[in-house]
């Protein structure tokens, strides 16, 4: 129920004009994981250049994934039950978001401002 109720809502902003991703269409600002749909889309279709170009960190999702799967064998054990992995993975995908906002914010696609986002329209009601 909640998962149908989540669904609904992406695709209402979607269809609205925001975003599927909640960080984006509450805020306006891209996430940290920002793109990475779009990456994980363009890896699984083989455009590897159009995958990079949308989250350079695309590579590090599947291989979060092969750890998680095999969190009970021998070589995924210690990543999985230790925090030093996942504290790692955060500050990538931080660091990255960081360097992003810097480089690209607020005009380059995917790191571009969301005018549809509920801040921007919560400024605008109360502002003008």
């Amino acid at each position: 129920m909640i998962l149908a109720a989540g669904a609904a809502v992406a695709l209402a902003l979607v269809g609205s004009g925001g975003s599927a991703c909640f960080f984006k269409s509450v805020y306006g600002v891209p996430c940290p994981g920002c793109g990475m749909t779009r990456a994980l889309l363009a890896l699984a279709c083989g455009d590897v250049a159009l995958a990079f170009s949308f989250h350079p960190l695309v590579p590090l999702v599947p291989f979060i994934g092969l750890v998680a799967l095999f969190r009970k064998t021998a070589p995924f054990r210690a990543m999985y039950d230790g925090g030093v992995f996942w504290v790692a993975c955060a500050v990538c995908f931080v660091g990255v978001w960081a360097v992003r906002m810097a480089a690209y914010f607020p005009d380059t696609p995917p790191m571009e401002y969301s005018r549809s986002s509920l801040a921007y329209r919560a400024f605008e009601l109360l502002f003008n």
